[in-house]
């Protein structure tokens, strides 16, 4: 999966078009957990797994001080293009040093997902470390147990003058709790050259019940919203995890 935050990562907006038309929505969500969930002022906002920084660049643009952190420079490079507001930093999550210096912590396009559960439980505590007392973690997740079209998914998108042809298969495989995501990509150019990359990786599913008790061995209060909504609903397509430091 990786080719698609490294040789992929310049057409990973067009990719993720979709998504990204979403994301002033799911940014005024955040602000209202900020506003009713976080028991302090919300300004220092770290965002992990930030890629190319879609909502990075739209918490910055709203007047949150951003400090952006992925895994992968390509990605960071196309995030930095972008704006001048947010300082964006090279880095693996489970290993990042702050000390109380934000006042939330975001990890968005269902990054959580990437980690098993020790993994997940070191990425909590390294938060836990970095948020201020009555600070606020969110991370979104999706609803794999309720999926009934697992693909093939074919659509196209523009970049520049090339056009690109996504095709998606997933497996959920519900006995271990984990997806198998493969992804061919076709990037058709004006001189009719064609160059394919095929992407795959197994992802872990996580339920609120499961967030909630890893979550609360690390965080005073965890709350599961849904969609977005601040609360929890059944059948929801995508969750919302909500971890406020004590």
């Amino acid at each position: 999966m990786h080719e698609l935050y490294t040789v992929l990562a310049k057409y990973y907006d067009s990719i993720y078009r979709r998504r990204a038309q979403e994301i002033s929505r799911e940014v005024a969500f955040l602000e209202e957990v900020f506003r009713e969930d976080a028991k302090r002022e919300v300004r220092d906002v770290l965002d992990l797994a930030c890629g190319t920084g879609i909502p990075t660049v739209e918490l910055a643009n709203r007047g949150y001080n951003v400090v952006g952190i992925d895994l992968h420079e390509e990605m960071l490079e196309v995030a930095r293009r972008k704006t001048d507001k947010v300082k964006f930093i090279q880095g693996n999550a489970l290993e990042i040093n702050f000390r109380e210096e934000f006042d939330a912590v975001t990890m968005l396009f269902s990054s959580i997902t990437y980690f098993n559960e020790e993994k997940l439980m070191i990425l909590f505590r390294k938060v836990h470390e970095a948020l201020r007392p009555g600070g606020v973690f969110i991370a979104d997740f999706p609803q794999w147990f309720v999926v009934r079209n697992l693909g093939p998914f074919v659509w196209d998108e523009v970049h520049g003058e090339e056009r690109l042809i996504i095709t998606d298969w997933r497996e959920v495989l519900p006995g271990v709790q984990k997806v198998r995501f493969k992804r061919l990509v076709q990037i058709l150019r004006p001189n009719g050259e064609v160059r394919a990359f095929f992407v795959s990786d197994e992802l872990n599913i996580y339920t609120p019940r499961e967030i909630k008790l890893l979550g609360g061995e690390v965080f005073g209060e965890v709350r599961v919203y849904s969609d977005y909504e601040r609360k929890l609903r059944e059948n929801a397509k995508r969750f919302w995890a909500v971890m406020v430091k004590a």
